[in-house]
């Protein structure tokens, strides 16, 4: 499930569509920098795209870009998201470069700390940790 795409088993066990898609997401898997994994123990859908600093728990957005921006400014002054825009413009999907830093931007408020993360063309992630 690696690719998002349904697909029909050969066993109740399976995972995932074709085994390049299982090899693709266990080596996305080790390619962490952290030492600790936020969302070890939890039960997350097969494929899930998860931030590696912060728990899925803490996961407030899924969605369009335009519907991130909305969001956004529920929560950041106009003039704070108009500086964020551009970071969060130039982020290359997930599923492309296999690679968190260049698929998300870190978002700084005095009560919280943030993260968008591009998981895909058309869908981002919007998560939300207190201090």
């Amino acid at each position: 499930m690696f690719c998002r795409k349904t697909f029909y088993a050969k066993r109740d066990s399976a995972k995932y569509c074709c085994e390049s898609h299982k090899v693709q997401y266990n080596n996305w898997l080790k390619t962490t920098y952290y030492d600790q994994d936020p969302n070890e123990g939890k039960v997350l859908p097969p494929g899930t795209i998860t931030n590696k600093q912060i728990s899925e728990d803490n996961l407030i957005f899924q969605g369009d870009k335009e519907s991130l921006y909305l969001k956004l400014l529920e929560i950041v002054s106009e003039e704070q998201l108009s500086q964020e825009k551009k970071s969060i413009e130039e982020l290359i999907p997930f599923s492309t470069v296999k690679n968190c830093d260049k698929s998300s931007a870190q978002i700084f408020t005095d009560r919280d700390f943030m993260e968008a993360l591009r998981i895909s063309l058309e869908e981002y992630k919007l998560y939300k940790e207190p201090w």
